[in-house]
């Protein structure tokens, strides 16, 4: 009678432990049931490449209601504008509904962390886009990195198609809408009136700054900015 009790505390306690465990498995993975999307169906072999990153890096979304989930294999198609991930459970990419995202983030190859803000446009093309942050503020410095698919040589790739990088520069503030921007120094010093051009120059020159490409530009950029100098849109 009494092995009949022991063995039934001991089934008891297995049952237990894996109940638990599986809860904590739940736990675990019950907050990617909010991420909503479609399949991913990976793109033919044209040359170039439609992401922004060479593979799945950790990244973290943010949804409408503020609600944040991290530690997510992420990756950004710039050909679709479209953030994918990785669902390890299904073993599937999943492209979630870019409406339901405020934004994400996502540490690249290099260490570098970038930062996507989901906005309106309202230029040539009226559309809700993923915008990268290059630099914020009242005046925030955005880019759309666009990837278009344009014809090439077939010599260059058998389907004669090829992935080209069409990436959009743009100051932007809640107020005054987008202003399109180059990188480079005229574009930068044609957002000012004469007399601040003046003193842009100075700041550069002081900093030794050169513009160059876009890391460059932004290092003005966080440079300019602080001195809260009106910018003509």
């Amino acid at each position: 009678m009494g092995n009949r009790i022991l063995l039934i505390i001991t089934l008891l306690g297995l049952f237990t432990a894996v109940s638990v465990t599986g809860q904590e498995t739940l736990q675990k993975n019950g907050n990617t049931e909010k991420i909503k999307g479609t399949r991913f169906i990976p793109y033919p072999g044209y040359s170039g490449s439609p992401y922004m990153t060479d593979k799945f890096v950790n990244g973290e979304i943010e949804f409408l209601d503020g609600t944040k989930i991290g530690n997510l294999g992420l990756r950004y198609s710039t050909y679709q504008d479209a953030i994918i991930y990785y669902n390890s459970v299904i073993s599937a990419q999943i492209i979630i509904d870019k409406i339901s995202l405020n934004g994400f983030s996502f540490t690249d190859e290099k260490g570098e962390k970038r930062i996507f803000r989901r906005q309106y446009y309202n230029g040539l093309m009226h559309e809700e886009r993923f915008f990268e942050v290059l630099s914020d503020g009242k005046v925030s410095l955005l880019v759309y990195r666009k990837v278009d698919l344009e014809t090439c040589d077939t010599s260059y790739n058998k389907f004669g198609l090829a992935f080209q990088p069409s990436f959009y520069y743009y100051i932007y503030s809640a107020e005054k809408g987008y202003s399109p921007i180059k990188m480079n120094r005229s574009s930068l010093l044609s957002k000012f009136n004469k007399p601040n051009q003046k003193l842009v120059r100075k700041i550069l020159r002081k900093n030794k700054v050169l513009i160059e490409d876009e890391h460059s530009f932004i290092s003005a950029w966080d440079l300019i900015k602080d001195k809260e100098l009106e910018i003509i849109f």
